[in-house]
Protein backbone atom coordinates (compact mmCIF):
# COMPACT_ATOMS: atom_id res chain seq x y z
CA UNK A 1 0.00 0.00 0.00
CA UNK A 2 2.87 2.54 0.57
CA UNK A 3 4.26 1.57 -2.38
CA UNK A 4 1.30 2.79 -4.45
CA UNK A 5 0.83 5.29 -2.58
CA UNK A 6 4.28 6.76 -3.03
CA UNK A 7 3.79 6.17 -7.09
CA UNK A 8 0.60 8.19 -6.89
CA UNK A 9 2.38 10.97 -5.31
CA UNK A 10 5.59 10.58 -7.32
CA UNK A 11 3.65 13.39 -10.18
CA UNK A 12 3.14 15.80 -7.37
CA UNK A 13 6.25 15.77 -5.85
CA UNK A 14 8.47 16.28 -9.02
CA UNK A 15 5.96 19.14 -9.67
CA UNK A 16 6.72 20.62 -6.31
CA UNK A 17 10.67 20.00 -7.26
CA UNK A 18 9.84 22.20 -10.15
CA UNK A 19 8.19 24.86 -7.92
CA UNK A 20 10.96 25.17 -5.80
CA UNK A 21 14.26 25.10 -8.68
CA UNK A 22 12.48 27.93 -9.90
CA UNK A 23 11.73 29.69 -6.68
CA UNK A 24 15.20 29.37 -5.83
CA UNK A 25 16.25 30.62 -9.35
CA UNK A 26 14.30 34.02 -8.59
CA UNK A 27 15.82 34.52 -5.28
CA UNK A 28 19.12 34.15 -6.73
CA UNK A 29 18.28 36.73 -9.29
CA UNK A 30 16.52 38.98 -7.01
CA UNK A 31 19.36 38.66 -3.99
CA UNK A 32 21.35 42.05 -4.95
CA UNK A 33 18.06 44.46 -5.25
CA UNK A 34 16.52 42.24 -2.27
CA UNK A 35 19.60 43.46 -0.08
CA UNK A 36 19.53 46.65 -0.90
CA UNK A 37 16.28 47.34 0.63
CA UNK A 38 16.07 44.47 2.98
CA UNK A 39 16.49 46.95 5.58
CA UNK A 40 13.79 49.42 5.15
CA UNK A 41 11.57 46.56 4.84
CA UNK A 42 12.32 44.82 8.20
CA UNK A 43 11.79 48.20 10.06
CA UNK A 44 8.55 49.07 8.08
CA UNK A 45 7.72 45.63 9.05
CA UNK A 46 7.90 46.51 12.94
CA UNK A 47 4.55 45.20 13.85
CA UNK A 48 4.62 42.16 11.70
CA UNK A 49 5.98 39.26 13.77
CA UNK A 50 7.04 37.14 10.74
CA UNK A 51 9.09 39.93 9.60
CA UNK A 52 10.72 40.76 13.40
CA UNK A 53 11.44 37.00 14.57
CA UNK A 54 11.82 34.88 10.92
CA UNK A 55 14.78 35.11 8.67
CA UNK A 56 14.46 32.71 6.37
CA UNK A 57 13.27 32.62 3.00
CA UNK A 58 9.21 31.39 2.73
CA UNK A 59 8.26 27.93 2.53
CA UNK A 60 7.44 26.56 -1.14
CA UNK A 61 6.11 23.71 -2.46
CA UNK A 62 2.56 22.35 -3.91
CA UNK A 63 1.29 21.71 -0.14
CA UNK A 64 1.45 25.10 0.83
CA UNK A 65 -0.80 25.90 -1.75
CA UNK A 66 -3.60 24.38 0.37
CA UNK A 67 -1.94 24.96 4.19
CA UNK A 68 -0.48 27.60 5.81
CA UNK A 69 3.17 26.71 6.61
CA UNK A 70 5.93 28.69 8.87
CA UNK A 71 9.03 28.88 8.67
CA UNK A 72 11.70 27.79 11.39
CA UNK A 73 11.74 30.81 13.60
CA UNK A 74 14.64 32.98 14.85
CA UNK A 75 15.88 31.91 18.19
CA UNK A 76 16.59 35.74 20.31
CA UNK A 77 17.82 33.79 23.82
CA UNK A 78 21.05 34.71 24.86
CA UNK A 79 23.83 32.27 24.64
CA UNK A 80 25.46 31.32 27.98
CA UNK A 81 29.03 32.50 26.63
CA UNK A 82 27.31 36.12 26.43
CA UNK A 83 25.99 36.04 30.02
CA UNK A 84 27.30 38.90 31.85
CA UNK A 85 26.62 40.71 35.03
CA UNK A 86 24.53 43.41 33.18
CA UNK A 87 22.38 41.21 31.64
CA UNK A 88 22.29 39.09 34.89
CA UNK A 89 20.88 42.57 36.77
CA UNK A 90 18.38 42.60 34.43
CA UNK A 91 17.39 39.50 34.20
CA UNK A 92 17.20 39.35 38.67
CA UNK A 93 14.45 42.69 37.78
CA UNK A 94 12.78 40.80 35.42
CA UNK A 95 12.65 37.68 38.50
CA UNK A 96 11.18 40.61 40.72
CA UNK A 97 8.78 41.53 38.66
CA UNK A 98 7.52 38.12 38.76
CA UNK A 99 7.70 37.64 42.66
CA UNK A 100 5.91 41.02 42.93
CA UNK A 101 3.09 40.12 41.14
CA UNK A 102 0.23 39.73 43.20
CA UNK A 103 -1.52 37.37 40.22
CA UNK A 104 -5.60 38.27 40.61
CA UNK A 105 -8.13 35.30 42.38
CA UNK A 106 -11.07 36.98 40.87
CA UNK A 107 -10.16 36.52 37.41
CA UNK A 108 -13.16 37.57 34.87
CA UNK A 109 -15.28 34.75 33.71
CA UNK A 110 -14.39 34.01 30.82
CA UNK A 111 -16.16 30.97 28.92
CA UNK A 112 -12.82 29.05 28.26
CA UNK A 113 -10.35 29.07 31.23
CA UNK A 114 -7.29 29.15 29.19
CA UNK A 115 -7.69 32.93 28.18
CA UNK A 116 -7.95 33.65 32.01
CA UNK A 117 -4.21 31.56 32.37
CA UNK A 118 -2.86 33.16 29.24
CA UNK A 119 -3.34 36.63 30.92
CA UNK A 120 -1.49 35.50 33.97
CA UNK A 121 1.48 33.77 31.76
CA UNK A 122 1.63 37.30 29.96
CA UNK A 123 2.32 38.96 33.03
CA UNK A 124 4.49 36.60 34.69
CA UNK A 125 6.91 36.38 31.65
CA UNK A 126 6.89 40.39 31.20
CA UNK A 127 4.86 40.24 27.76
CA UNK A 128 4.02 44.21 28.57
CA UNK A 129 7.44 44.77 29.66
CA UNK A 130 8.45 44.07 26.86
CA UNK A 131 10.95 41.21 28.23
CA UNK A 132 12.68 38.77 25.88
CA UNK A 133 9.72 35.61 27.14
CA UNK A 134 7.31 37.75 24.49
CA UNK A 135 8.93 36.67 21.61
CA UNK A 136 8.68 33.73 22.47
CA UNK A 137 4.54 33.72 23.56
CA UNK A 138 3.84 35.29 20.34
CA UNK A 139 6.06 32.62 17.99
CA UNK A 140 3.80 30.18 20.07
CA UNK A 141 0.57 32.10 19.68
CA UNK A 142 1.18 32.55 15.99
CA UNK A 143 1.94 28.91 16.05
CA UNK A 144 -1.35 27.62 17.90
CA UNK A 145 -3.36 29.80 15.30
CA UNK A 146 -1.73 28.77 12.29
CA UNK A 147 -2.08 24.95 13.25
CA UNK A 148 -5.90 25.76 14.24
CA UNK A 149 -6.60 27.37 11.04
CA UNK A 150 -5.18 24.81 8.90
CA UNK A 151 -7.20 21.84 10.76
CA UNK A 152 -10.21 24.59 10.61
CA UNK A 153 -9.92 24.19 6.83
CA UNK A 154 -9.42 20.94 6.36
CA UNK A 155 -11.67 19.22 8.44
CA UNK A 156 -14.56 21.73 8.62
CA UNK A 157 -14.49 22.93 4.95
CA UNK A 158 -12.68 19.96 2.33
CA UNK A 159 -14.34 17.21 4.86
CA UNK A 160 -17.97 18.65 3.69
CA UNK A 161 -17.45 20.27 0.21
CA UNK A 162 -15.93 17.21 -0.77
CA UNK A 163 -18.57 15.01 0.40
CA UNK A 164 -21.35 18.19 -1.13
CA UNK A 165 -19.62 17.92 -4.24
CA UNK A 166 -19.31 14.14 -5.14
CA UNK A 167 -22.72 13.09 -3.55
CA UNK A 168 -24.31 16.35 -5.34
CA UNK A 169 -23.03 15.74 -8.49
CA UNK A 170 -24.40 11.88 -8.13
CA UNK A 171 -27.74 13.15 -6.98
CA UNK A 172 -28.13 15.33 -9.84
CA UNK A 173 -27.04 12.51 -12.30
CA UNK A 174 -29.54 10.15 -11.11
CA UNK A 175 -32.55 12.60 -10.65
CA UNK A 176 -31.88 14.14 -14.00
CA UNK A 177 -32.12 10.48 -15.90
CA UNK A 178 -28.82 11.35 -17.91
CA UNK A 179 -25.84 8.61 -18.42
CA UNK A 180 -29.20 6.13 -19.60
CA UNK A 181 -26.47 3.87 -21.26
CA UNK A 182 -25.25 2.93 -17.84
CA UNK A 183 -27.96 1.70 -15.93
CA UNK A 184 -27.96 -1.59 -17.98
CA UNK A 185 -24.55 -2.34 -16.51
CA UNK A 186 -25.80 -0.96 -13.15
CA UNK A 187 -28.38 -2.98 -12.71
CA UNK A 188 -25.90 -6.07 -11.85
CA UNK A 189 -24.44 -3.80 -9.04
CA UNK A 190 -27.65 -2.75 -7.17
CA UNK A 191 -28.65 -0.14 -9.69
CA UNK A 192 -27.27 3.27 -11.26
CA UNK A 193 -27.95 5.17 -7.36
CA UNK A 194 -26.03 2.44 -5.78
CA UNK A 195 -23.67 2.70 -8.61
CA UNK A 196 -23.68 6.29 -8.96
CA UNK A 197 -23.73 7.58 -4.70
CA UNK A 198 -21.48 4.55 -4.32
CA UNK A 199 -19.11 5.95 -6.84
CA UNK A 200 -19.41 9.64 -5.29
CA UNK A 201 -18.95 8.43 -2.19
CA UNK A 202 -15.27 6.46 -2.52
CA UNK A 203 -14.17 9.45 -5.12
CA UNK A 204 -14.73 11.72 -1.83
CA UNK A 205 -13.03 9.64 0.16
CA UNK A 206 -10.23 9.07 -1.59
CA UNK A 207 -10.06 12.93 -2.16
CA UNK A 208 -10.40 13.15 1.17
CA UNK A 209 -8.03 10.74 2.62
CA UNK A 210 -5.00 12.46 -0.14
CA UNK A 211 -5.82 16.01 1.00
CA UNK A 212 -5.39 14.81 4.59
CA UNK A 213 -2.41 12.57 4.31
CA UNK A 214 -0.30 14.93 2.19
CA UNK A 215 -0.64 18.48 2.33
CA UNK A 216 -2.57 18.87 5.57
CA UNK A 217 -0.21 16.49 7.24
CA UNK A 218 2.87 17.07 6.02
CA UNK A 219 2.18 21.03 6.37
CA UNK A 220 1.36 20.38 9.87
CA UNK A 221 4.33 18.24 10.77
CA UNK A 222 6.48 20.55 9.39
CA UNK A 223 5.01 23.45 11.59
CA UNK A 224 5.59 21.75 14.53
CA UNK A 225 9.05 20.34 13.81
CA UNK A 226 10.00 24.18 13.46
CA UNK A 227 8.21 24.82 16.56
CA UNK A 228 9.74 21.92 18.13
CA UNK A 229 13.32 22.67 16.88
CA UNK A 230 12.90 26.64 18.30
CA UNK A 231 11.64 25.17 21.73
CA UNK A 232 14.79 22.63 21.97
CA UNK A 233 17.04 25.71 21.26
CA UNK A 234 15.22 27.63 23.73
CA UNK A 235 15.16 25.80 26.59
CA UNK A 236 18.56 24.60 26.03
CA UNK A 237 20.11 27.97 26.36
CA UNK A 238 17.90 28.69 29.36
CA UNK A 239 19.43 25.55 31.06
CA UNK A 240 22.83 26.79 29.63
CA UNK A 241 22.48 30.24 30.97
CA UNK A 242 20.71 28.78 34.47
CA UNK A 243 24.32 26.72 34.97
CA UNK A 244 26.43 29.64 34.49
CA UNK A 245 24.44 31.60 37.11
CA UNK A 246 24.83 29.08 39.46
CA UNK A 247 28.40 28.40 39.19
CA UNK A 248 29.29 32.56 39.13
CA UNK A 249 26.65 32.93 42.32
CA UNK A 250 28.76 30.22 43.92
CA UNK A 251 31.98 31.69 42.92
CA UNK A 252 30.99 35.18 43.27
CA UNK A 253 33.43 36.08 46.55
CA UNK A 254 36.87 34.60 45.20
CA UNK A 255 37.27 37.20 42.99
CA UNK A 256 36.11 40.04 45.74
CA UNK A 257 37.98 41.47 48.89
CA UNK A 258 36.89 42.88 52.29
CA UNK A 259 36.57 46.13 50.73
CA UNK A 260 34.11 45.15 48.23
CA UNK A 261 31.31 44.48 50.34
CA UNK A 262 28.47 46.11 48.61
CA UNK A 263 29.83 45.23 45.22
CA UNK A 264 30.15 41.40 46.42
CA UNK A 265 26.26 41.71 48.09
CA UNK A 266 24.97 42.85 44.81
CA UNK A 267 26.47 40.51 42.75
CA UNK A 268 25.84 37.94 44.36
CA UNK A 269 22.47 38.67 44.97
CA UNK A 270 22.23 39.38 40.99
CA UNK A 271 23.41 35.90 39.84
CA UNK A 272 21.43 33.72 42.97
CA UNK A 273 18.14 35.83 41.58
CA UNK A 274 19.07 35.25 38.01
CA UNK A 275 19.48 31.77 38.41
CA UNK A 276 16.06 31.19 40.14
CA UNK A 277 14.43 32.95 37.12
CA UNK A 278 15.80 31.14 34.77
CA UNK A 279 14.46 27.93 36.09
CA UNK A 280 11.27 29.85 37.02
CA UNK A 281 10.73 30.47 33.35
CA UNK A 282 11.46 26.93 32.32
CA UNK A 283 8.60 26.10 34.23
CA UNK A 284 6.66 29.10 32.82
CA UNK A 285 7.27 28.69 29.33
CA UNK A 286 6.06 25.42 29.65
CA UNK A 287 2.84 26.51 31.16
CA UNK A 288 2.73 28.46 28.10
CA UNK A 289 3.34 25.43 25.70
CA UNK A 290 0.52 23.35 27.60
CA UNK A 291 -1.72 26.11 27.46
CA UNK A 292 -1.02 26.16 23.29
CA UNK A 293 -1.12 22.50 23.06
CA UNK A 294 -4.15 22.20 24.90
CA UNK A 295 -6.20 24.81 22.72
CA UNK A 296 -4.58 23.20 19.53
CA UNK A 297 -6.07 19.29 20.90
CA UNK A 298 -9.58 20.84 22.20
CA UNK A 299 -10.11 23.18 18.70
CA UNK A 300 -9.67 19.50 17.11
CA UNK A 301 -12.31 17.74 18.81
CA UNK A 302 -14.40 20.54 17.90
CA UNK A 303 -13.62 21.09 14.11
CA UNK A 304 -13.77 16.96 13.72
CA UNK A 305 -17.31 17.62 15.02
CA UNK A 306 -18.22 20.03 13.14
CA UNK A 307 -17.09 18.74 10.14
CA UNK A 308 -19.34 15.27 10.75
CA UNK A 309 -22.31 17.40 11.46
CA UNK A 310 -22.06 20.03 8.49
CA UNK A 311 -21.80 16.96 6.72
CA UNK A 312 -24.46 15.54 8.39
CA UNK A 313 -26.35 18.90 7.41
CA UNK A 314 -25.41 18.19 3.32
CA UNK A 315 -26.72 14.90 3.86
CA UNK A 316 -30.24 15.90 5.50
CA UNK A 317 -30.69 18.54 2.72
CA UNK A 318 -30.31 15.74 -0.09
CA UNK A 319 -32.54 13.77 1.58
CA UNK A 320 -35.60 16.12 2.21
CA UNK A 321 -34.98 17.30 -1.27
CA UNK A 322 -35.42 13.29 -2.77
CA UNK A 323 -38.04 12.75 -0.50
CA UNK A 324 -39.92 15.82 -1.85
CA UNK A 325 -39.28 14.82 -5.41
CA UNK A 326 -40.59 11.33 -4.42
CA UNK A 327 -37.56 9.35 -5.45
CA UNK A 328 -37.87 5.48 -4.80
CA UNK A 329 -36.94 3.98 -1.87
CA UNK A 330 -33.82 2.25 -3.45
CA UNK A 331 -32.50 5.78 -4.59
CA UNK A 332 -32.85 6.46 -0.43
CA UNK A 333 -31.21 3.84 0.42
CA UNK A 334 -28.29 3.94 -1.88
CA UNK A 335 -27.92 7.17 -1.04
CA UNK A 336 -27.86 6.84 2.69
CA UNK A 337 -25.42 3.81 2.71
CA UNK A 338 -23.13 5.93 0.59
CA UNK A 339 -23.43 9.18 2.49
CA UNK A 340 -22.92 6.56 6.14
CA UNK A 341 -19.33 5.12 4.49
CA UNK A 342 -18.12 8.40 3.95
CA UNK A 343 -19.16 9.60 7.64
CA UNK A 344 -17.62 6.41 9.06
CA UNK A 345 -14.51 6.43 7.18
CA UNK A 346 -13.17 9.92 6.58
CA UNK A 347 -14.50 10.31 10.31
CA UNK A 348 -12.47 7.38 11.28
CA UNK A 349 -9.11 9.00 9.20
CA UNK A 350 -9.71 12.34 10.27
CA UNK A 351 -9.70 11.50 14.34
CA UNK A 352 -5.86 11.01 14.10
CA UNK A 353 -5.68 14.48 13.24
CA UNK A 354 -4.14 15.55 16.74
CA UNK A 355 -2.09 12.14 17.00
CA UNK A 356 -0.87 13.20 13.42
CA UNK A 357 0.81 16.61 13.98
CA UNK A 358 2.09 15.83 17.73
CA UNK A 359 3.81 12.95 16.99
CA UNK A 360 6.76 14.36 15.44
CA UNK A 361 7.20 16.56 18.83
CA UNK A 362 10.12 15.57 20.51
CA UNK A 363 9.76 16.44 24.14
CA UNK A 364 11.78 13.94 25.55
CA UNK A 365 14.70 16.17 24.32
CA UNK A 366 13.44 19.51 25.63
CA UNK A 367 15.54 21.07 29.01
CA UNK A 368 12.45 21.18 31.25
CA UNK A 369 12.17 22.41 34.34
CA UNK A 370 11.63 19.15 36.49
CA UNK A 371 15.47 18.15 35.31
CA UNK A 372 17.54 21.15 36.29
CA UNK A 373 17.35 20.44 39.87
CA UNK A 374 16.47 24.14 41.18
CA UNK A 375 15.88 21.99 44.88
CA UNK A 376 19.39 20.70 44.55
CA UNK A 377 20.72 24.02 43.56
CA UNK A 378 19.46 25.82 46.57
CA UNK A 379 20.45 23.15 49.22
CA UNK A 380 23.95 23.03 47.70
CA UNK A 381 24.52 26.91 47.18
CA UNK A 382 23.32 27.47 51.05
CA UNK A 383 24.82 24.44 52.50
CA UNK A 384 28.27 25.65 51.40
CA UNK A 385 27.83 29.41 51.89
CA UNK A 386 26.98 28.16 55.55
CA UNK A 387 30.15 26.20 55.40
CA UNK A 388 32.13 28.29 54.73
CA UNK A 389 31.09 31.15 57.26
CA UNK A 390 31.19 28.17 60.12
CA UNK A 391 34.82 27.26 58.95
CA UNK A 392 35.89 30.51 58.71
CA UNK A 393 34.63 31.41 62.00
CA UNK A 394 36.38 28.47 63.26
CA UNK A 395 39.22 29.12 62.33
CA UNK A 396 39.78 32.47 63.59
CA UNK A 397 38.33 31.57 67.14
CA UNK A 398 41.60 28.94 67.24
CA UNK A 399 44.10 31.48 66.23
Amino acid sequence: MGKFFSMFLLPFRLLSRAFRSLARDAKTSSKTTASAGGAAIGRAAHADILQEEYREEPPTGVETLLFRQLPRPRLTERAASDLSLEQAQEYARNASGFYRFAFPLFTRGDFFYEEVEQDYLNASLGFERNSIDRRFLEVTTLFRKTLNANTRKMLLYWAPALYLIALGAAYWAVQSGRYDTMYGFAAKYGGAPALFYGGAAFASLVLAFFIFSWPYKVVQQRNLMNLDNYITSKFARINNNFQVAKRRALNVERDKRMGQREELKEEAGSWTLAYHWFAMRLMLCELALRNKFYQVRRNTALYWVGGLLATGVCYSVFLAAMIYQNAPWSVLVAFSAASAAYLLLAGAIMRRATAVMFDVLESNEWSRFHIVDLDAAIRDHVGEDKLQIVTFRDRNRFE
